[in-house]
């Protein structure tokens, strides 16, 4: 038969467990209303699990406790942050807990007016980032001082707060006063589109209006007037189109109102077959190989002069009067001596490959864009650079190397960049490129980068 037990002496127990009973004794095994001493929750354990060598009477308590025992250090969970970026400016607060930090990069974009921005980054958020845990340098957010100053740069100025990159934002366009446009940050900032609806010609005008714009610019118009972006039934009013003898073209009035000529035939975007070839022979002295490709596709040729395959496109020699690139006095010159070099720049983190005639101020120009060169290697005919240097970037791009961008924007010769790192240095870099030189030189991959008639 169980020993009686007396209820005055079970709550002193309880007490003694940090839980204090509020309600009658219920028996040992039963659930025993209290509050925890220590969080102040209400708790229903039983007698009989509390006595339990250790064992405490509040779940709450106990969990916390057992996380607790869990948790990061403090000190190892500020290395993590420290790595991604940031440092921490208060105690480590969970894992998945905003944490209160300071961006560690001097270029941050939330820096405004020498103040810092406020970031919170989790710690699991820290871990799983590829750029950094700053949210404005993994430019998934702007700061919203920013985000106006980019609008204004781009012609409207903004009305209201900054809410998202995808919000109408009211606004106010610096060129025609328009204050009834509403554009988004993303469109505007990111997409370089402009911010002004009346300036950009996207507005509807009245059948008349557009009917008179087409005519000014040259078609005029068969049909109603169809909208501002869509294609529109015209015939060229020029005497002397060399396009098919109805001349019915199809522009838009959006096209036309931000420069385009309204007929294709004359901007010469279009061209029969037959002439672009008697274009290509008469101008540039260049005998097509292959069927016509379009105005601005490379077209096979063989030059009348030299007899080399060459590559232009028709609006090339339309535009600019180019012909042989071989025959050509200017431009890299394959049968001189030439000069294949390695530059590297500090901000970009980055480093390019070139080639270059002697004599030239190819690398003077980097350098005055900030590039530092690292070596270069003397070749009596730049063909070879060229085979080379061509082979060294087929290299880089097998090994998933990508070309480096500047803010997320192209500029001159970044196709011919790759990133640097602990692993990727100037200096493996050079190595790979004599490895690879003493392979050409061995007539290795050669073969593989000549043209199907032979010619470089």
């Amino acid at each position: 038969m169980p020993r009686y037990l007396d209820p005055a002496e079970a709550k002193a127990k309880m007490i003694g467990k940090s839980v204090w009973p509020i309600s009658v004794w219920p028996g040992s095994g039963k659930r025993w209303l209290s509050v925890c001493m220590d969080c102040g929750s209400f708790v229903t354990p039983t007698y009989r699990n509390v006595m339990q060598p250790g064992r405490g009477g509040c779940n709450p308590c106990a969990r916390r406790k057992a996380a607790q025992t869990r948790r990061m250090p403090h000190e190892e969970a500020v290395k993590v942050m420290r790595g991604a970026g940031v440092e921490p400016l208060e105690m480590f607060p969970g894992v998945d807990v905003p944490w209160r930090c300071r961006c560690l990069s001097a270029l941050c974009p939330g820096l405004w007016m020498g103040d810092p921005a406020d970031i919170r980054p989790r710690l699991s958020d820290a871990r799983a980032s590829r750029i950094s845990a700053c949210k404005y340098c993994a430019r998934s957010a702007v700061r919203p001082e920013r985000a106006a100053q980019g609008m204004i740069e781009n012609g409207v100025e903004p009305l209201e707060d900054y809410a998202s990159a995808w919000s109408s934002w009211p606004c106010v366009c610096l060129r025609c006063g328009a204050d009834d446009i509403t554009p988004t940050y993303a469109n505007v900032v990111l997409g370089g589109q402009g911010g002004c609806k009346h300036c950009g010609g996207r507005l509807r005008v009245s059948d008349q209006q557009a009917v008179s714009e087409m005519r000014a610019a040259g078609a005029d118009p068969l049909e109603a007037y169809p909208g501002v972006n869509e294609r529109w039934r015209c015939r060229c009013l020029a005497a002397d189109c060399p396009g098919p003898a109805d001349r019915i073209i199809y522009p838009r009035l959006g096209w036309v109102r931000r420069g385009a000529q309204a007929c294709k035939w004359c901007a010469g975007v279009v061209i029969d077959p037959l002439a672009a070839r008697d274009v290509m022979i008469s101008q540039a002295g260049l005998v097509p190989q292959e069927p016509y490709p379009g105005v601005r596709e490379r077209w096979k040729c063989r030059c009348m002069n030299c007899q080399s395959i060459v590559h232009p496109t028709l609006g090339s020699v339309n535009s600019r009067g180019t012909g042989c690139s071989e025959c050509a006095e200017y431009g890299f010159q394959r049968g001189n001596p030439g000069l294949l070099y390695l530059v590297t720049h500090q901000r970009l983190n980055a480093a390019k490959i070139g080639i270059c005639n002697l004599n030239t101020r190819r690398i003077e120009r980097h350098e005055g864009r900030g590039w530092q060169l690292h070596a270069t290697l003397a070749f009596p005919l730049g063909g070879t650079a060229e085979l080379l240097e061509k082979q060294v970037l087929a290299e880089w791009r097998a090994q998933g190397w990508r070309p480096v961008l500047d803010s997320g924007k192209p500029y001159d010769g970044w196709t011919e960049t790759v990133p640097l790192d602990e692993e990727i240095t100037p200096q493996t870099l050079w190595q790979g490129i004599l490895d690879l030189h003493e392979l050409v030189a061995a007539g290795g991959p050669r073969e593989a980068l000549l043209s199907d008639d032979g010619a470089e």
